[in-house]
C-alpha cells in the first residue's frame, strides 16, 4: 500500500531544517567587507584590501578582470565553491590577473598579514597577454626585447602585462635617484611597492610621501611629477597605462 500524501507531509516535518537550506549567494567584490573602494573612474576601480591574521575574505565573484598586487609577502588559503582549497604564498610585489567570473575566498594564515591593492579594469580587455611576468596564470610569457632608452642607470622598466587597452609595468628606481612620471598620451595609475616621494616636475609644489600600497592617478595631458627614491634599496612602483577613450566610450 502506497503512503498517502499526508504521510509524506508528516515525514517532511521531521526532516532537519538544514535539508531545506540553500548555499549562500556569492557576493560581488564591491559587497565584500574587506574590499574598500578608494578610486573609481571610467577605466578602473581601485580597492584597498587589508585582512588581519586568521581572518578571511568572504567568497565573492569578480565581475570584471582584476589585477591584484601583493603588498608584502602573504601566506593564504584560497577557497573555491567547486574544488579543493589551495594553500599558497603570494610574494611581495606579485601581480595576479583574476578573470571575469572568478569566484574565491581567501583565509590569511595566523602570524602573517595581508595587504593587497586590487585594480578592477572596467573596460573589456582585448587580446590580454603576459609580457615578462606570469600575471595570467598558466599562460606563456611574451617578454619583448627592451627598446633603446627604455631603461637607464637610474631606473629599469619590466613589462608585466598588456592588452589592447592597458599596459602594466614594474619600474625600479635605484637608491638616491628619481624618475619623471606622466605622459601626455595616456592616463596612468601608479602604485607604490616601496617608500618614495612625489613632487611636481616644475618645482614649487608640496612633496607627497608614498608608502607601500599608496597610489596616484595621472590624467592624460596633466602635469608630470617626479618620483624620488630616498632609501637605501631599489624603490619599486607598478605603473598602469590606459589608452584614452572618447565621450562615446570608443578607444582613441
Amino acid at each position: 500500500m502506497r503512503p498517502t500524501r499526508w504521510a509524506w507531509l508528516v515525514a517532511l516535518l521531521f526532516l532537519p531544517a538544514g535539508a531545506f537550506a540553500q548555499a549562500p549567494a556569492v557576493i560581488t567584490m564591491d559587497q565584500e567587507p574587506h574590499h574598500h573602494l578608494s578610486l573609481k573612474n571610467d577605466y578602473l576601480k581601485v580597492f584597498r584590501v587589508e585582512v588581519v591574521p586568521g581572518d578571511s575574505i568572504r567568497m565573492h565573484q569578480h565581475d570584471r578582470d582584476t589585477i591584484a598586487i601583493a603588498i608584502g609577502d602573504q601566506m593564504v588559503t584560497v577557497g573555491f565553491p567547486d574544488k579543493p582549497a589551495v594553500h599558497q604564498k603570494n610574494p611581495d610585489g606579485q601581480l595576479r590577473l583574476q578573470k571575469t567570473g572568478y569566484v574565491h575566498s581567501t583565509r590569511v594564515d595566523p602570524g602573517t598579514s595581508y595587504h593587497t591593492v586590487a585594480v578592477e579594469l572596467l573596460q573589456p580587455q582585448g587580446n590580454p597577454r603576459n609580457l615578462c611576468a606570469a600575471v595570467m596564470a598558466g599562460q606563456p610569457l611574451n617578454c619583448p626585447a627592451p627598446p633603446a632608452g627604455a631603461s637607464s642607470a637610474k631606473n629599469a622598466d619590466e613589462p608585466q602585462f598588456q592588452s589592447d587597452q592597458t599596459l602594466v609595468q614594474l619600474v625600479r628606481v635605484i637608491p638616491g635617484q628619481k624618475m619623471t612620471i606622466g605622459d601626455l598620451k595616456y592616463f596612468e595609475l601608479v602604485v607604490a611597492l616601496d617608500p618614495g616621494t612625489l613632487s611636481p616636475a616644475a618645482g614649487g609644489g608640496k612633496e607627497q610621501a608614498l608608502r607601500p600600497g599608496d597610489f596616484v592617478w595621472f590624467v592624460n595631458g596633466g602635469p608630470s611629477r617626479v618620483f624620488r627614491n630616498n632609501g637605501k634599496s631599489d624603490a619599486r612602483i607598478v605603473k598602469f597605462q590606459f589608452t584614452p577613450i572618447d565621450p562615446n566610450g570608443k578607444w582613441l
